[in-house]
């Protein structure tokens, strides 16, 4: 082996351990962003501090403007305002949920979850930034608190 194969053999096996990290992180449901561990973080502790509201527009940083339910089994999200189709964020199984916050320019940062954090009811479409705050809906578990729109969409 020369010495030019010998110093490119550790940087293939390092960005191949690189790769195949990012790939698990993304296939065990980790957030893919920054905001979206900070409102998972924040969703989490209103969870635990029975929380009952939920203010979204306090929980997600960023300059949004609208947030929109995005969940798996809807399929792509078509918002005539930006004049384009979103993909869904949320997984598509039973308990899941997904939110896509969309800023002025139609740009988006979603955010997923499960009961690991909690239950997000549907929130009929889409809510302004001014309108995006949850009630904590009456029943569910207590393990999986469950929220829906203050203002329905």
């Amino acid at each position: 082996m020369t010495a030019r194969k010998a110093r490119r053999h550790p940087i293939f096996i390092g960005s191949l351990v690189i790769v195949g990290l990012a790939l698990a992180w993304h296939r065990l449901g980790y957030p893919d962003s920054f905001d979206e561990a900070r409102f998972l973080h924040r969703l989490s502790v209103a969870k635990a501090d029975d929380a009952r509201t939920l203010d979204l527009a306090a929980l997600m940083p960023g300059d949004w403007e609208m947030v929109c339910e995005s969940h798996g089994y809807d399929g792509p999200r078509y918002i005539e305002r930006y004049g384009r189709s979103y993909e869904p964020v949320g997984a598509a199984q039973d308990s899941a949920w997904g939110l896509i916050f969309i800023a002025a320019d139609g740009s988006f940062t979603g955010a997923a979850g499960s009961c690991r954090v909690p239950g997000l009811l549907p929130l009929g479409g889409c809510l302004e930034r001014a309108q995006a705050v949850l009630v904590r809906a009456e029943g569910g578990r207590t393990d999986c608190p469950e929220y829906v729109a203050a203002k329905p969409g």
